[in-house]
């Protein structure tokens, strides 16, 4: 059978088990276990991670400081994934940050935000384990070369913990530049290098199956791990263990929209290469997997701070409590979008609201026109000039604008319930006035293959398969219904550096 002959078989049947699996079931249970074709590896490593964002960085430099030779293999031409492309905003309860501001902090307090926002959805063990973490993965990037340029709060936190060190890839690149001047013995990184199946032996992952020379197909992402067959098959064995740290789905339309079709509507700024193909051949293997029909919108400015506006439809109406939830206020958004041909709504602050901003970076950035695609704010003297900006009637805008002042004022939201005593004075009132279109991003998966807390891929019976280990959004239960903002940074260096360690110290077998 070729390569392409059994992508297509693998998926057809992950498809077929997916319509009886019911939710979080998607894809298919049956265990390839057999060594699919030649006798042999053309090179083997100890450790093979599959993924170059910050879990597999993270990852790669745990296992290869362990002593073990370690192999990163990177699909795309650049290495960093979606990770290099963050704002990466990072969750650490006990940080020297804290401390030289006074800020008392502690794991368990992280611990309870995060099952806060989770809805009951997800593994709680995996939560604390990222959470009693923090503070090690923290040490973890200090002490080889990271350094963090603010401090921040942010929503849903009990303590000022948010901590920014300029984007995700100046995290990558510390990392890196660590790696090349101290592991060059035991740390070798490919780019275009796809791994397109595993290698099992009596149960235990031994090897990976891949093409080098790979070129995506940007022409056509949607349908590139079926169709592309580009590159040269390789085969690489692994004495102690595979981690794959792959990132999400969020550029796979196709599953999105087999979870929920409204979500196929949103936007997203994730790596290009952010299919599903290395979870369905997971899953193809008897991997479980946990929490795909759960999805996390996010927005160009923190979600805490869209209610200190106003949104109005492309007529001119409001037609939500912007005080709503980020799942539920995108999903609003998302079917006015299909109503208005993808028309997205306009959201207006006044200066009051400005000022009452939490995440001030990301607000300067907007106001710069620097906060990535969709995410620039612009600035007016009055509401009509913001109206023709944006292409808005007039009327139609002052009219909206008086009614939820008029609703302001006497202190009840008779459209949508909105607490207008929570706005600390915030109307539409006081010039300058702001706007910008706020179209959700879905820059993040939840769901993913079940691990414990070890980093170890469980199979549908909840098993650990041999060799086999995961972390980072490849996973799936850490955060259940909703991420806490800033906590995906830690998901995926904590069980990065629980899976490089684990890996690195299984008992080896020669492939």
């Amino acid at each position: 059978m070729d390569r392409k002959q059994f992508l297509k078989t693998g998926l057809v049947a992950a498809f077929a088990t997916a319509a009886m699996a019911g939710p979080g079931r998607a894809f298919a249970d049956s265990a390839h276990n057999d060594d699919p074709g030649e006798e042999g590896f053309d090179e083997t490593f100890d450790v093979i991670v599959v993924g170059s964002g910050l879990a597999a960085t993270v990852a790669a430099v745990t296992a290869a400081e362990a002593g073990a030779q370690t192999l990163v293999l990177e699909k795309m031409g650049q290495f960093g994934g979606t990770s290099r492309v963050s704002g990466l905003n990072c969750a650490i309860a006990g940080s020297d940050e804290q401390g030289a501001e006074g800020i008392e902090d502690d794991p368990e307090w992280m611990y309870e935000d995060m099952r806060k926002v989770a809805e009951d959805y997800g593994d709680p063990d995996l939560a604390r384990v990222v959470a009693e973490g923090s503070q090690s993965l923290y040490r973890f990037l200090t002490e080889r070369g990271a350094t963090f340029k603010q401090l921040k709060n942010g929503g849903g936190h009990s303590a000022k913990r948010l901590l920014w060190a300029g984007g995700g890839r100046y995290l990558l690149d510390a990392l890196v530049s660590h790696a090349q001047s101290s592991l060059a013995d035991t740390l070798e990184m490919r780019a275009r290098c796809k791994v397109d199946d595993l290698v099992l032996r009596d149960g235990r992952a031994v090897g990976v199956v891949v093409r080098e020379n790979y070129a995506f197909d940007y022409n056509a992402p949607g349908t590139d791990d079926l169709e592309n067959q580009t590159g040269n098959a390789r085969r690489i064995g692994a004495r102690r263990g595979i981690v794959f740290a792959t990132g999400g789905y969020a550029r796979d339309k196709e599953l999105l929209r087999s979870e929920s079709a409204v979500l196929a509507q949103a936007d997203t700024m994730t790596n290009p290469g952010a299919t599903s193909g290395v979870l369905r051949m997971l899953a193809s293997h008897g991997a479980q997997t946990v929490n795909l029909s759960l999805f996390r919108l996010s927005y160009p400015i923190p979600t805490e701070d869209v209610c200190w506006g106003m949104l109005l439809n492309p007529d001119g109406k409001r037609f939500v409590n912007e005080l709503g939830s980020r799942n539920d206020l995108g999903i609003i958004i998302l079917r006015q979008m299909l109503d208005f041909d993808g028309k997205p709504p306009l959201l207006v602050y006044d200066s009051k609201g400005i000022e009452l901003f939490h995440d001030k970076q990301r607000l300067e950035m907007s106001l710069a026109g620097r906060n990535f695609k969709n995410g620039t704010m612009y600035r007016f003297d009055t509401l009509d000039e913001l109206a023709d900006h944006f292409g808005y009637d007039k009327q139609a805008l002052a009219d909206a604008a008086s009614r939820y002042n008029e609703m302001f004022d006497n202190g009840t939201d008779e459209d949508f319930g909105k607490d207008m005593a929570a706005l600390q004075g915030a109307a539409i009132k006081q010039p300058p006035f702001y706007g910008m279109n706020l179209i959700p991003n879905n820059n993040y998966t939840p769901g993913g293959v079940r691990i414990d807390t070890s980093a170890r891929i469980l199979d549908v019976n909840g098993r650990p398969i041999e060799g086999l280990y995961a972390a980072g959004e490849v996973t799936g239960g850490v955060h259940g219904a909703q991420r806490l903002t800033g906590c995906s940074a830690p998901d995926c260096g904590v069980f990065g550096m629980v899976a490089g360690t684990q890996a690195a110290s299984a008992t080896p077998v020669e492939p």
